[in-house]
Formats: structure tokens, C-alpha cells, sequence
């Protein structure tokens, strides 16, 4: 035996050859168990994961894909939107429309009444070749003095013999007026005047409805031939044109909320079938399950 103590460069050599007073004490267990589980390629995170709740780091989850069909609930509501704009369009067109024909229903005529001599010619000018409302021709009296109750007031009684010629003396009353002593022509605000006919409205038809009411030539001259020697006469066009210019705000907004509504109410009625197609009869979409670890 060789109790010789061991000297540092010994320890050294002993190291060295794979000897030595004891061997270094190997670890027990497995690889696993030191260094930990074989690492796992890291699974791709899609944007669909994160919005579905996924998050790193957590235990395993399950992620449901799918949708739950379409409702009617969206096509109700555009279809409830749709139709209340289009009352509101009717409604704002009609209050319009009203407004206007009151104002039709008072325009004035004093601004746009004369004197006529039956020596003075009414001259007919459609400078827009879009028609003319033509005159109304008026006498003195009472419209709703009827002694005898014919419909004919008393003041057209002594009216006698009355017709429209030309600058040639030609009568041509049948092809430019309709001369008529009636309580059905629209008085508007005229007063102490009879109306007893109305001279080229060529903007008008016919009873018919089918030929304009009367054919007057642009520049003709028209006289009035009667037993009377005055007369008033309201130009009709004139009077007419201006309330248009002046009232084109109020046409334009019940025109425009009349059609509106139209649409309105028709892409309203569009939305409620495709809400009502959906009613009770969507199918719920399907839903796809996902395993992430």
C-alpha cells in the first residue's frame, strides 16, 4: 500500500488520467429533466386568434370561428329610416303644394289691368313660343247680380253683339277667344267687373283636351268690336310669370320633396322585403372550432 501523500502536481496527473482519490459524482436523471422540455416551434398568431381572444402564454384554448347568419334586424331599421323621410317629404310637398295654390287662388290683378278702347288692338306676343295665358276681357258690373236667376249675370243682359276682328275688320272670334259671360271663370281678387270672355290663351287645351283653346298668330293685331266702347282687360301672362319668378323657391321645394318622397317611400318598401325575407328564415352560419396551444 502506498500511503505516500499525494502531492499537488499528483492530484494534477491523477485528474489528468482520468484517476484520483475519488471520481467527480455524475448527476442522476434524465436530459429532459436538466435541460428542460425539447423547445416547440412557436405556432404562427393570426390576427382572426387575437381577436378571438387568444393570448401568448396561456394554457390551451378553444377558438370558434363563424357568424350567426343575417337578420332582418338591419334591413327593418333602413327600411323605418326610408319611409319616415318619405312621409316627411310628402308632407312638406303638400303643405307646399297648398301654399302655392292659395297663392294662385289670391293673386292680384290690379297691377295688370288697363283700359281698353275698342280703337286700341291687343297685340299677341309668345316671345318663349311656350304658349300665352291670353286677357280676360271685363265690362263694368255686378258678377252675382242675377235678377232673373239664368247664370248669366244682369250685366251681360245688354251686352249685345260682341266679337274679335282683325286689322282688317275680319271676325276671327272663334279662332282667338271664347267669348262667354259666365260666373265659372276664376275672378281672382276682380271686382265690379264682369268677365264676358278670354282672348288668345293659347297655353290652354280644348274640353277635349286635345287642340290648343285658341290659334292666335305672333304679332297679330286683335280689336274688340261691340256695342260697349270700353273694356278692361287683365293680361293674364304677364301677372301669371312674375308670381312664378317670385314663387319658384316654394315650386321648386314641393316639387323636389314630392319626388323624394317617392324614392324614399320605394327604397323604404325595397328594404322591408329584404327584411321580411330574412324574417325567421335565416340560417345561422357555421362555426368552424379551433385547438390552440
Amino acid at each position: 500500500m502506498n500511503n505516500s501523500p499525494t502531492t499537488p502536481w499528483g492530484s494534477v496527473m491523477n485528474a489528468a488520467n482520468g484517476s484520483g482519490p475519488e471520481d467527480v459524482a455524475q448527476p442522476s436523471g434524465s436530459q429532459e429533466s436538466i435541460t428542460g422540455p425539447t423547445p416547440v416551434i412557436q405556432q404562427q398568431i393570426t390576427p382572426e386568434m387575437v381577436a378571438g381572444g387568444y393570448q401568448i402564454g396561456t394554457p390551451p384554448q378553444t377558438l370558434m370561428v363563424g357568424d350567426e347568419g343575417k337578420g332582418p334586424k338591419v334591413p327593418m331599421i333602413i327600411a323605418a329610416i326610408f319611409v319616415g323621410i318619405g312621409l316627411l317629404g310628402f308632407v312638406i310637398g303638400g303643405v307646399s303644394g297648398a301654399a302655392f295654390e292659395e297663392a294662385v287662388t289670391n293673386l292680384s290683378t290690379e297691377d295688370y289691368t288697363f283700359e281698353l278702347d275698342t280703337s286700341d288692338p291687343l297685340v299677341y306676343n309668345d316671345a318663349d313660343g311656350s304658349g300665352d295665358a291670353g286677357w280676360y276681357l271685363l265690362i263694368s258690373g255686378d258678377p252675382k247680380a242675377d235678377v232673373n236667376e239664368n247664370n248669366v249675370p244682369d250685366a251681360c243682359e245688354d251686352l249685345g253683339q260682341l266679337s274679335i276682328v282683325d286689322a282688317n275688320g275680319e271676325d276671327i272670334s272663334n279662332r282667338v277667344a271664347s267669348l262667354e259671360c259666365s260666373e265659372e271663370w276664376d275672378y281672382f281678387d276682380i271686382k265690379d267687373h264682369v268677365i264676358v270672355g278670354l282672348v288668345c290663351s293659347s297655353g290652354q287645351k280644348d274640353t277635349e283636351g286635345t287642340e290648343t283653346l285658341h290659334n292666335c298668330m305672333e304679332g297679330e293685331e286683335l280689336y274688340v268690336s261691340g256695342e260697349n266702347t270700353s273694356f278692361q282687360v287683365v293680361d293674364l301672362d304677364e301677372m301669371y310669370l312674375d308670381f312664378i319668378s317670385e314663387s319658384g323657391l316654394t315650386i321648386a321645394l314641393a316639387g323636389g320633396s314630392f319626388i323624394g318622397g317617392c324614392c324614399s317611400i320605394c327604397g323604404g318598401m325595397i328594404a322591408l322585403i329584404v327584411g321580411l325575407m330574412r324574417l325567421g328564415g335565416g340560417k345561422k352560419g357555421q362555426q368552424v372550432q379551433y385547438q390552440i396551444n
